[in-house]
């Protein structure tokens, strides 16, 4: 809980509402817009149990981490499994661990926002065995167990925007035009616009084009009824996200934001002004 201050100045630094739902993890959240940079904070989901300190798992989570950095240079997708090597039998070593960049991403640039989501990792889910880290245009996800293939549509995180008004008939048209190219698309990264009205949906490389649909489906729906009368809009699935921007922001607007988590999740969301 903040306290309030009569300093103006320093009130402008604190504007932060802070919202504890849940004491077992961690979301931290702030709206992106169309312009922010390639490396920018989206979220991340921290899992309640750690890994303790020196433990195998650490060696085996920082050899993997850096590998995935590593390969950016090759792809905008790669999964890795880092096996157990001497620790503990009865701590889990073996880490599965994947990263993913936009598609509009060069090496240079993909590299560069891998980079910075590893980084991150230490200080947002510290010791976590499982962290899902979203960037603006790449994430990372790693956990003891393997998630490679298996479909998840869990609601990860969505937010709109401000809400457009009903006599914004074009708007609101070009809004249902991008949703329905990104329906209509084809493959797991798909993207479209119409006048300013931009939209972006991705399926982490690891479903199979039945899932990717299956996931895509879903995600473009939930913002397509959710936010498609607003100006911009996220959501985010534990495989595959879709959102879309309206004269420069994806969910500018904090107040109508909606934010979600499975019960295995807990969540503490940031919303900076």
């Amino acid at each position: 809980m903040l306290k309030t201050t009569t300093t103006a100045t320093l009130l402008c630094f604190v504007l932060t509402t802070v919202v504890l739902m849940d004491q077992t993890s961690s979301t931290a959240t702030y709206s992106p817009t169309s312009s922010a940079s390639t490396d920018t904070f989206i979220f991340a989901k921290c899992s309640p149990e750690k890994f303790s300190p020196g433990s195998a798992y650490e060696t085996n989570l920082n050899s993997l981490l850096s590998s995935l950095v590593s390969s950016t240079v090759a792809s905008r997708y790669n999964n890795l499994t880092v096996p157990s090597g001497t620790g503990e039998k009865s701590e889990p070593a073996v880490v599965y661990g994947l990263f993913q960049c936009s598609v509009d991403l060069d090496a240079t640039s993909c590299s560069s926002c891998v980079s910075r989501a590893t980084a991150l990792v230490g200080n947002t889910c510290p010791n976590s065995y499982s962290v899902f880290l979203e960037m603006q245009s790449c994430l990372v996800r790693f956990d003891k167990s393997s998630f490679f293939g298996v479909q998840d549509k869990t609601e990860m995180l969505k937010k709109c925007g401000q809400p457009m008004g009903f006599n914004d008939q074009d708007a609101l048209t070009r809004v249902s035009d991008v949703m329905g190219s990104l329906s209509s698309g084809s493959g797991s990264d798909r993207s479209g616009g119409n006048g300013d009205v931009r939209g972006m949906a991705q399926c982490m490389g690891d479903l199979s084009p039945a899932q990717c649909q299956d996931c895509l489906t879903d995600a473009i729906g939930r913002l397509s009824s959710d936010c498609g009368m607003s100006q911009g809009g996220y959501v985010y699935l534990s495989k595959c996200y879709a959102r879309f921007s309206y004269g420069g922001s994806h969910a500018r607007q904090t107040p109508n934001s909606n934010s979600n988590s499975n019960s295995n999740f807990g969540q503490l969301s940031l919303f900076l002004k």
